[in-house]
């Protein structure tokens, strides 16, 4: 009975040390991730971090995802340049700010929209796929609506609001489109290796 006391508490440990390397290695990626990143006109960059992000649920589950993604923004804000453009507590007047919130909820949301989505239950990739660009909307949604705020109230640039940022933002939106449904099929992938 002890040494079957001993394996189980070995089995938790191992399995800690493997998560935690997890963690670790994903948000080495992410920091990298965030520098592969093109600033477009007006206050936003096109980065592969959409793409990375959209992989810390599947890899991570919503539990130890949102610590990383916790991790993440607290450690920027705290002054490591870890940001597409930086870090520090001066990042949240950033107009990109908003979309590193969403990040960080970003395992939640795939939690609850995997477990209501319904619509295409015997497909898998559809399923995912669809799921994946719901919250991709939601993300979007965010990081718009604060870079909005932004601009209004800190800024201070009401000057072509609707129609450059409008299109930068539907160019960013359109490209984030794309490669989801790339990050998609990674995604199965991986779980089929991870399984």
């Amino acid at each position: 009975m002890r040494g079957l006391y001993i394996m189980y508490q070995q089995t938790n440990v191992n399995v800690s040390a493997q998560t935690i390397c997890k963690i670790g290695i994903y948000f080495a990626l992410l920091v990298v991730s965030s520098k592969v990143a093109i600033p477009i006109p007006f206050y936003d960059y096109i980065s592969l971090q959409t793409a990375f992000i959209f992989l810390v649920y599947p890899i991570l589950g919503a539990k130890y995802g949102s610590w990383l993604t916790v991790l993440y923004l607290v450690s920027g804000l705290l002054g490591l340049p870890i940001f597409a453009s930086g870090g520090g507590l001066g990042y949240i007047f950033k107009t990109t700010f908003g979309f590193l919130i969403a990040f960080t909820l970003m395992p939640l949301f795939a939690a609850i929209v995997r477990k209501g989505n319904k619509l295409f239950r015997h497909h898998q990739f559809l399923n995912t796929l669809v799921s994946n660009y719901i919250c991709l909307i939601m993300v979007h949604l965010i990081g718009f609506a604060y870079k909005c705020f932004i601009i209004k109230f800190y800024i201070g640039d009401i000057i072509n609001v609707t129609g450059i940022l409008g299109f930068t933002s539907l160019l960013d939106f359109l490209i984030d489109v794309g490669l989801i449904f790339f990050v998609t099929l990674a995604e199965l992938q991986i779980i089929k290796r991870l399984h």
